[in-house]
């Protein structure tokens, strides 16, 4: 009798949810990716042969460390400009500078680290009340606008770890995309940081923060872009670029195939007055530059930086020779646009589907689909094929907080008319999501959405 046999009868339901499982379709790539085969390949030697601590100078710590170096190169290469033509291994350049690349536990410390390391080395800037000033769009992930709003809460507080911060929320348009000069025109002198996510989570609109990356960099104030959706899905190579680009970049290693549990920040070097006092979120014994304090996550690196690696790896087709990410995003807007066509195929005559975001394919990535269904209440829609369709109302950072669907402060910033808002679903496709995947997973949500409308 094998183990899975025997697991089964010792736990009636493992094999009910095995089955629920291998029919359930999943369309949340936004919330979070499967770790990639060869990812889970990598880590494993450094959760049983490479044990050792990387900050030991005996023997079983040099290959990890030598291994979260090679991490920083390859996650490194996703955002730095492109290493010249002839340079045959871009992971082996000796001259990066690997202390740009910081690894934290999540996206969320990643984004709070930046805002706090931003206020802190901008405290000459205060105004005449001693606040600074962050700029920063209605429509960024919580990690950003909660953490601005507990520091932009604290005005009468007293000792202050972080300096008093006052707030301006530049609006969106009706396609979710700020406007460069809107952002740029709210600088004042006391502004200690700009930060604009690289593309919305929700909805997929792309932000021009190259744009604003350089003008910050002219004005000499500190950028930050929160780029967890939009790793793997667009090329960001030159985001980091030395003279032109962002000073603090967010990666979230669980967006591109990697672990949940690891992420990274980027720090331009020099953008930083830093302090040795409370200049940090974790201290501790000065890993990481310092900036965070901990030993290090060596398996989840090290998958993280794998994980980089493929998707810079190139691949070849009939008529071209691309990078594997470019691959992936050529096929991910194939799915996501069949999916949206047998959507709105589906329920033709019966009501109106409203796609949320960029009407221009370019300026939305390319595995998202926001649609709002009119008459339908999206948390029973969730509810009742939630075993055959894995997808979301909105973000998924969001939808757990009630049973029913809340109306998206996404799509209200947006003005996506009520109607259509309650009514939004979330599909975000993957690599891996094949033909049959969209066909069957359509065909559940325009079922049930006729059932909710009596037909």
């Amino acid at each position: 009798m094998n183990s899975t046999t025997t697991n089964s009868i010792a736990n009636p339901n493992l094999a009910n949810e095995t089955n629920v499982k291998s029919k359930c379709i999943y369309l949340d790539y936004n919330g979070t990716t499967p770790v990639h085969p060869a990812v889970l390949d990598a880590m494993l030697p450094y959760l049983t042969q490479h044990f050792g601590n990387p900050s030991s100078s005996h023997y079983y710590g040099h290959e990890p460390k030598r291994a979260i170096d090679h991490a920083r190169r390859a996650v490194l290469a996703l955002i730095r400009p492109p290493p010249d033509v002839h340079d045959d291994n871009p992971f082996d350049d000796h001259h990066i500078d690997l202390s740009t690349i910081v690894f934290t536990g999540c996206g969320t410390e990643s984004n709070n680290l930046a805002i706090r390391l931003a206020l802190l080395s901008c405290r000459q800037k205060a105004d005449e009340h001693e606040f600074l000033h962050v700029v920063t769009t209605s429509i960024e992930h919580p990690a950003i606008s909660q953490c601005l709003a507990s520091y932009s809460a604290r005005h009468g507080a007293e000792p202050l770890l972080t300096p008093r911060i006052v707030v301006t929320y530049v609006p969106v348009n009706h396609e979710g995309i700020v406007s460069a000069a809107e952002v740029l025109g709210a600088i004042r002198p006391n502004t200690a940081l700009v930060t604009i996510m690289t593309a919305n989570n929700e909805v997929g609109s792309i932000q021009p923060v190259w744009e604003i990356a350089a003008a910050c960099r002219e004005r000499n104030v500190l950028f930050h872009t929160d780029a967890a959706q939009a790793v793997g899905k667009r090329d960001l190579r030159g985001l980091a670029h030395s003279s032109l680009g962002a000073d603090m970049i967010t990666i979230v290693g669980h967006k591109f195939g990697a672990p949940k549990g690891i992420a990274a920040l980027y720090i331009r070097h020099g953008c930083l007055n830093e302090g040795s006092d409370g200049s940090v979120l974790l201290m501790g014994g000065g890993q990481e530059g310092g900036r965070r304090g901990g030993t290090e996550n060596v398996p989840y690196i090290v998958g993280m930086g794998r994980a980089a690696e493929l998707l810079l790896e190139k691949r070849e087709d009939s008529s071209s020779t691309r990078d594997v990410w470019e691959c992936n995003s050529l096929w991910m807007e194939q799915m996501r646009d069949r999916l949206l066509k047998n959507i709105v195929d589906g329920l033709d005559n019966i009501t109106a589907v409203r796609v949320n975001g960029p009407s221009d394919p370019k300026n939305r990535l390319p595995n998202t689909l926001s649609i709002g269904l009119r008459g339908i209440q999206c948390g029973s829609l969730l509810a009742n094929m939630g075993n055959s369709v894995a997808c979301s109302a909105g973000s998924a950072c969001h939808s757990s907080s009630s049973s029913g669907c809340q109306y998206s402060s996404i799509l209200k910033a947006m003005n996506v008319p009520p109607e259509f808002a309650v009514g939004t679903l979330r599909l975000s496709v993957g690599p891996d999501t094949t033909e049959e995947d969209v066909d069957r997973a359509a065909s559940v949500i325009v079922e049930e959405a006729q059932r909710q409308l009596g037909f």
